[in-house]
């Protein structure tokens, strides 16, 4: 929940760099991020948002078509060389545009986004779902109450959810570092200026409107590891006063060479900006708020977004206790009576019923940019379902 504490790697949403930035030619992500970028543009959310000029580099040609946004954002032109210089062994740039988008100041918005639904009469409860029939019922306010449709927007979860169980389901793992330089005003993405095939890395500056500015940062598919530690971040004085949690240990090499090659293509990130061209960037200038790793939730094929009626009981069910909490940590699962919600599985003489569920997940990296957009599918597939049952 947006109001517990951000050290959790179980979700990416607080470690977003949360630019509005498509990365792909096709529909329906496409019509989601567009229906997300006007709602991002609206007055009611304009106190998150932040206008963004952006310069995009890329190792090779691209033909316009990829560029579909370059009416929705502004100012968008193509880039003449010369163009700076790339890390390594990456391959020259072939595309280089610029434009103005915007991003999001995740932690901010993500409190309002909780507060609004709770002022709309949503109840939030805690609960550990291992299949389709913990949620068969929830907790209401004179006990448990039959659910009428599920929408499911379990993320990585949807790989382990007895009764979903999608094996194209994949984690996404990112690192960033999050750093106070109010003086950044421009976002990198960076993709022709350093690419490290092993390490999937890159190089992004992604600022906020608050003056905290990510720098990132790592595309890893497949990569469930949020523990990688061989030696001690802290073993490197270069980096000071961070903020880290022991459930997260980002890999130290790979955090140096994203603070490394951000400041050289962004001087403004120092607190001491370097006076000669030719002198090495000191990353001891950077202040550093904190390091973060987070697992997105990715899908191959692209993203989930589809309703499905599903019977229960499960025709392969494990037997599972779903356990539920109003209460956040340390008491989670526990009802206000005390009893769970299938405690009683076993003595009730268990009907064969279908479950409404509208799956939506595996957007992968695009969270924050299709995110209305995707709500404003699942919207309708509420209504269908409603509708229907009428």
């Amino acid at each position: 929940m947006p109001s517990d504490s951000m050290d959790s790697t179980g979700w990416a949403s607080p470690w977003a760099g949360a630019n509005w930035f498509p990365s792909l030619n096709r529909d329906p992500e496409n019509r989601w991020e567009k229906i997300s970028w006007e709602k991002f543009k609206s007055n009611e959310l304009s106190q998150f948002v932040m206008d963004l000029p952006t310069k995009y580099y890329r190792p090779s040609s691209l033909p316009e078509k990829v560029f579909w946004f370059k009416d929705i954002v502004h100012d968008f032109k193509v880039l003449e060389p010369p163009y700076p210089l790339p890390i390594g062994k990456t391959e020259p740039i072939g595309t280089a545009v610029e434009f103005t988008t915007i991003s999001i100041n995740t932690a901010e918005y993500l409190q309002w986004l909780q507060e609004e639904l709770t002022k709309r009469g949503v109840k939030f409860v805690r609960g550990h779902v291992g299949s389709l029939e913990d949620v068969e019922y929830v907790p209401g306010t004179n006990g448990k109450v039959l659910t009428d449709i599920v929408v499911n927007a379990s993320g990585l979860g949807a790989k382990s959810i007895l009764g979903v169980q999608d094996e194209a389901v994949h984690p996404i793992r990112g690192q960033t570092v999050l750093v106070r330089a109010p003086l950044v005003k421009w976002c990198l993405m960076g993709t022709g200026l350093y690419v490290n095939k092993e390490t999937k890395e890159t190089t992004y500056i992604i600022p906020r409107n608050n003056g905290d500015v990510v720098v990132g940062g790592t595309f890893q598919e497949g990569n469930w590891d949020v523990r990688y530690a061989p030696r001690p971040l802290l073993a490197y004085p270069l980096i000071a006063n961070p903020t880290s949690s022991g459930a997260i240990s980002p890999d130290p090499e790979v955090t140096r060479g994203m603070l490394m090659r951000a400041l050289q293509y962004c001087p403004e990130l120092s607190s001491a900006p370097p006076t000669s061209d030719n002198k090495e960037p000191d990353i001891s200038t950077i202040k550093v708020l904190r390091y973060n790793v987070g697992l997105r939730p990715g899908r191959r094929g692209g993203a989930r977004l589809e309703k499905e009626i599903v019977t229960l009981p499960l025709e392969t069910s494990k037997t599972t206790t779903c356990t539920w909490s109003s209460m956040p940590p340390p008491i989670p699962n526990v009802l206000e009576n005390g009893q769970s919600i299938n405690a009683d599985n076993a003595s009730r003489n268990y009907q064969r019923r279908p479950l409404k569920v509208i799956h939506a997940y595996g957007i992968g990296s695009a969270g924050y940019q299709a995110s209305w957009g995707m709500a404003e599918d699942v919207d309708k597939l509420v209504k269908e379902i409603l509708g229907e049952a009428v």
